[in-house]
């Protein structure tokens, strides 16, 4: 939607509503680039403070989030003045001025779903130092002979490939015969569609998501995937994703190989300055394991699914340098 100026029609600004379901809408809120700060981050406020209220209380959404730059203290003012709170605060998440910036979510909760289902549990900020019980090794051991075909990265027991389009036959399959239902809502997989999407995700450049099959080093099987959504390379920032596909895969240390794998590509290769994750909050074993492996907690998404009541995501977050000198 675009906002204008009522004296006299003037386009100033604009808002994104993007509707992950019926439960919450991610807003992103733009003023007019040519207008100096301070105006810039008036418009974006009462921009903010209409799109909250119309959300609310005319479409009943339950939530609505909004990331901001840590420095905009107007927007934020405004944030906590119409109730919103501070969900969760990605540090260094952009580039500013030469240097580093956080990014700050803020969440409004609708208050007929707070009087129905209760105030959801506050956010927790994790302590910037903390243990890293399961640290990625200084250096992959070195291994005899040729590296294993379309390999990216090479660890002692695993290597990341891109994915094929043939993987998602094997995705789909393994899809049917899921059991576990805490690490996220299970939902069939399409083999068609999936082949369509790989294709689609290929195609971008810059691309915004890079997904890789993790694949046993010993037979070349692949035994699950992960990624880096929402890749941003001028803020040198992304999202890390990962699934281990079977259960005999699991709790043997493969998924955070896998995931130390990707994160040495991230830091070392694209040169990323940070990562987050987001864990559906029943998923205790995801938390546990990004906490071992060095990720901070930095808050929540309170309200993301509808599962008979409404149930949110844990965030964490972690630097290229916190990973870098947790090493072994």
């Amino acid at each position: 939607m675009i906002a204008f100026r009522r004296t006299d029609s003037l386009p100033v600004g604009s808002v994104a509503c993007w509707f992950g379901n019926s439960v919450w809408v991610y807003l992103s809120i733009h003023a007019w680039t040519a207008l100096n700060d301070q105006l810039r981050q008036e418009i974006q406020a009462e921009i903010l403070e209409i799109a909250v209220d119309f959300l609310l209380s005319e479409h009943k959404h339950y939530a609505v989030l909004v990331e901001i730059p840590q420095r905009s203290q107007l927007i934020e003012s405004t944030a906590l003045r119409i109730g919103m709170r501070n969900a969760y605060q990605l540090r260094e998440a952009l580039a500013y001025r030469g240097g580093r910036n956080d990014l700050l979510a803020y969440e409004a909760l609708n208050p007929q779903a707070v009087a129905r289902f209760g105030s959801p549990e506050p956010p927790v900020f994790g302590s910037v130092q903390r243990e890293v019980r399961s640290p990625a090794p200084i250096k992959w051991p070195a291994k005899v002979g040729d590296p294993p075909e379309n390999a990216v990265i090479v660890g002692e027991r695993l290597f990341l490939r891109p994915v094929r389009l043939k993987d998602t036959q094997s995705m789909a399959q393994w899809a049917v015969f899921e059991r576990e239902t805490t690490h996220d809502i299970r939902w069939p997989r399409s083999q068609i569609l999936s082949k369509n999407w790989y294709k689609s995700m290929g195609e971008k450049e810059p691309p915004d998501w890079l997904r890789f099959s993790i694949c046993l080093i010993e037979s070349g099987e692949m035994i699950g995937a992960n990624g880096l959504i929402d890749l941003d390379l001028f803020n040198r920032n992304a999202e890390t994703e990962s699934e281990i596909f079977r259960a005999e895969h699991r709790n043997a240390g493969l998924g955070t190989e896998a995931k130390h794998l990707l994160l040495d590509y991230a830091f070392n290769s694209l040169d990323l300055h940070m990562v987050r994750s987001y864990v559906w909050r029943p998923n205790l074993r995801s938390a546990a394991a990004l906490r071992k492996q060095g990720y901070r907690e930095a808050g929540v998404v309170s309200w993301r699914e509808f599962v008979g009541e409404p149930i949110g995501d844990v965030v964490f977050d972690l630097l290229a340098s916190e990973w870098r000198a947790s090493r072994t």
